[in-house]
């Protein structure tokens, strides 16, 4: 928070929201609305405890063991119960909570992400003027054992449903082209159209997946739901890569060749293998749902 509002908000003064499974402390209150100053409003707001426990329809036992799988063989990833909750949650219902139903727009801000580049502009106003609908800053492809059963769950979403999907107004070659390559938008930072988000067509595929059990069985995540959403309900040019901002979550970077940024292009995480950025400007395409 602390960077966004030196780099950013402290020239346009948007509001931030809080959202959190267990009541905020008044001294984390306090220090949040010291941080943001007096010209931005902050609003905190309790999740649902109905959205943080388990579907009915999921194993406990299965799924915490799948947890503690995962936590064991791969320990840089977090992957406790709690932590699938949240990634369900922020797979879809968060777009319904009642602190965010007078917004349109939101720009995600992740704890531990820092931002190294002074904004030049409004983000917002770029999402808006150009009619975008997502953005992301870094993409990269998944783990193959994180989404085993994915590429089959796409496949049978889109025989369930197949008015839903639009065979030319999709962006299916940046997934499945020429075959499905795990590509996936970190939703750590996204500025989104909240309209997707609540569109019947996302609600219907994050049912699905839901009921699928992928997130708490093997390890889809809200980037996961999102990005597959993406690829099928948007159009290339209505999904931005943010590669001008400068922005950092754990190991991975997004750094642009800037004046006023702190950081190393070199070691920007676009440059990697298996990046999938720079790929969203050169293969994203639309793509007979059938084909994949």
């Amino acid at each position: 928070m602390f960077d966004v509002q030196r780099r950013f908000n402290d020239r346009f003064n948007y509001p931030y929201v809080f959202l959190s499974d267990e009541p905020f402390s008044e001294g984390f209150m306090q220090g949040v609305r010291y941080m943001a100053g007096p010209n931005n409003s902050v609003e905190f707001g309790l999740i649902d405890s109905g959205e943080w426990v388990y579907p009915e329809w999921i194993n406990p036992h299965r799924a915490e063991k799948v947890a503690d799988d995962w936590a064991n063989s791969n320990k840089m990833y977090a992957d406790r119960v709690e932590w699938r909750h949240m990634v369900r949650y922020w797979s879809g219902p968060f777009a319904d909570h009642s602190l965010l139903q007078k917004y349109q727009y939101m720009w995600r801000l992740e704890p531990g992400s820092h931002y190294t580049c002074d904004f030049e502009y409004d983000p917002f106003v770029h999402i808006q003027r150009n009619h975008l609908s997502y953005g992301f800053a870094i993409s990269l492809e998944e783990m193959p054992d994180a989404v085993p059963s994915l590429l089959t769950a796409a496949r049978a979403f889109v025989l369930e449903n197949p008015v839903l999907v639009s065979a030319r107004e999709n962006s299916l070659g940046w997934l499945f082209g020429p075959e499905f390559n795990r590509c996936q938008f970190l939703t750590n930072f996204e500025i989104v159209d909240l309209n997707f988000v609540r569109s019947a067509k996302y609600r219907a595929l994050f049912a699905f997946l839901d009921q699928r059990g992928g997130i708490y069985y093997e390890r889809w995540t809200d980037a996961t739901v999102r990005s597959l959403a993406a690829a099928m309900f948007l159009r290339p040019d209505q999904v931005h890569w943010f590669e001008d901002v400068g922005y950092v979550h754990d190991l991975l970077n997004n750094c642009p060749q800037a004046m006023r940024c702190y950081c190393d292009p070199s070691e920007s995480s676009h440059t990697l293998p298996m990046s999938c950025s720079s790929r969203w400007n050169s293969t994203s395409a639309s793509l007979d749902p059938n084909s994949i």
